[in-house]
Formats: C-alpha cells, sequence, structure tokens
C-alpha cells in the first residue's frame, strides 16, 4: 500500500480541502483508506462524509488525584507543586488537570499517600466508513498533549485497515506545523504533498517543512495554493522552490469553486457533479494524476535528499 502524506507549514493553506478532493479522485479507480492526522481539529470526517464510525479511549499521562478519605489537609502537596497545580477550597485539596505536569512531586511528599497518579482519558482513536472508503481519525481533548502518540496510533489504525480492504493508497491528512504531530504524520511515508499558500509566511514555513522532510530523507513535492493572490508571496515560494531543487508539482489559483465542491461532496454530491468549467477543479485533478504516477513503481523521481547530517 502506497502512502501521502499531504502537509503544510503552517494552517489555513487548504490542505483539508485538497486531501479530501486526492482521496475523492483516487478512489474513482483505487482501493483508498484515509486518515486524518490533524487530531487537534479532525475535519476530513465531515469532509468525507464519515457514514458511521467507532472510537476508543486513547490514554495521556499521569495526572495526580487526592483521595479526600485520606487527606488531612496539611499542605504539603501544595507547597511542593512548582506549577501551582493544586489548591485549597474549604480545606479540600483538589488538582486542577490540565495545570497539572504529572511529576509525581506531590505524591511523593505526602505522608499519608492520599496523593495517587492516574493516567487520564487524552482523547479518543477512532475508525470508521467514509464515501471514499475506510477513514481513521483522532480526537484529542482539549488542554492534553500527546498529540504525537495519537497520530501515531491514527496511522496505525489506518495501516491496519488498508490490510483489512486490500487498499492501495494511504492519504493522510497532516496537521500543520512542524512538531511532534507532524513528524509523527510524516514518518514513513512515500511522499509529502506540501501545500503552501502565496505570503512570506507560507515561504517561511514552507521551509521549515522541507527541513523537516530532509531530516528523514522523505521525497517532497509542492503545490502552491491560491497562488493569484499575491504575485510577490508566490514569487518567494517559487524562489524558494528553486534554491531548494523543490519539484513545483502545480498552481492552483483561488477559486470559489473549491469550496462549493468540498460543501457539494459532504452534502453527497459526487465528483460529476462538480463545476466542469472551474479550472481550479482541472488543476487539482491533473495534480493528482502526477502524484498517482509518482506512487507508481514506475514513476517519475521525486525530490528525495540526503539526510541532514550527513
Amino acid at each position: 500500500m502506497r502512502s501521502i502524506t499531504v502537509a503544510s507549514g503552517k494552517g489555513g493553506t487548504g490542505k483539508t480541502t485538497l486531501s479530501a478532493l486526492f482521496a475523492h479522485m483516487a478512489a474513482e479507480s483505487l482501493n483508498v483508506v484515509v486518515a486524518d492526522a490533524d487530531v487537534e481539529a479532525s475535519n476530513l470526517p465531515l469532509a468525507l462524509r464519515l457514514e458511521h464510525g467507532s472510537c476508543e479511549v486513547f490514554e495521556g499521562g499521569l495526572k495526580a488525584v487526592i483521595r479526600a478519605d485520606r487527606c488531612s489537609a496539611c499542605g504539603v502537596c501544595a507547597e511542593a507543586c512548582r506549577f501551582g497545580a493544586i489548591s485549597v477550597d474549604d480545606e479540600r485539596y483538589r488538582v486542577d488537570a490540565v495545570v497539572c505536569e504529572g511529576c509525581g512531586t506531590c505524591a511523593y511528599v505526602c505522608p499519608l499517600d492520599a496523593v495517587s497518579m492516574v493516567r487520564q482519558k487524552a482523547g479518543e482513536a477512532c475508525t470508521g466508513m467514509s464515501v471514499v472508503g475506510p477513514i481513521a481519525y483522532g480526537q484529542l481533548r482539549p488542554g492534553y498533549d500527546l498529540s504525537g502518540k495519537l497520530v501515531t496510533e491514527v496511522r496505525s489504525r489506518a495501516v491496519a485497515l488498508g490490510a483489512v480492504h486490500g487498499a492501495d493508497v494511504l492519504i493522510i491528512d497532516g496537521p500543520p506545523g512542524t512538531g511532534c504531530p507532524a513528524i509523527a504524520s510524516i514518518t514513513g511515508t512515500d511522499l509529502i504533498v506540501a501545500v503552501a499558500e502565496p505570503t512570506r509566511s507560507g515561504a517561511h514555513d514552507l521551509g521549515r517543512l522541507e527541513t523537516l522532510a530532509r531530516r528523514f530523507a522523505l521525497g517532497v513535492v509542492v503545490v502552491l495554493n491560491k497562488a493569484d493572490l499575491s504575485s510577490a508571496g508566490a514569487r518567494e515560494v517559487r524562489d524558494l522552490c528553486t534554491a531548494r531543487d523543490l519539484p513545483l508539482l502545480a498552481e492552483i489559483p483561488f477559486d470559489p469553486a473549491l469550496v462549493d465542491a468540498l460543501a457539494g461532496l459532504a452534502s453527497g454530491a459526487t465528483l460529476g457533479d462538480m463545476p466542469a468549467k472551474s479550472q481550479a477543479m482541472r488543476i487539482v485533478r491533473e495534480t493528482w494524476e502526477q502524484l498517482d504516477a509518482m506512487l507508481s513503481e514506475s514513476g517519475p523521481a521525486v525530490y528525495r535528499p540526503k539526510p541532514a547530517w550527513r
């Protein structure tokens, strides 16, 4: 099973829109499985019309819990907590789970063993069936970390679904940025599609994403979305691609038809119902055809740099 991660150095570039359209186009001739690795804002199940799904608890780190039946309200734990996570109200000490870092100091210093370290529910790892095929996604609870581990779990579930359903390609909608969630979404993928916007920050963040990909020697191609909104910004992205020898696969103009297409597909329309004269839709389809060729064994060479430490 081949895999592709649609990524971006920043949010708002159109990554999820392109991921959903690529998934629909791929499903016309291939068995597709999709993964939404943006676990802090999982929108791909909406765009691909999740028909049914099930979720399991994803456990996060340890948090302190004070047992009221053992606590003598001595206050030792609150004095020891360097994060200010323990407060007292009417002589009852409580732990703010959002502020607690799970270091365990309070449990160590409590003379009555009234503090326990309990593993918390950090979110959910989910699987289901969309209109294009099986889908895996996650939902991270507000205030909790470990998003990188949840992304890894989502990808593992997507791979398992692909094996069960005989999928030809796995399309991953990656999270924005270059942190742990992004690393978890691109590790081991066959190809990264870096979606950039025509702004100075867009070019800067594309450079950060390319640097990250270079650390893992991963194949990268660039799609410049909303390319006609700023000629100066588009020039900066093109110059960066030239300087770093990055293939600029496509330049997609700003077109409300893409937004309308995504809304229509989410409401039950098909690609055949989409505007035939939309230049942006035509370019998106041509882009997917190029990506499909690149992922095939006989496809053209893809930018695959040496690791940065060599």
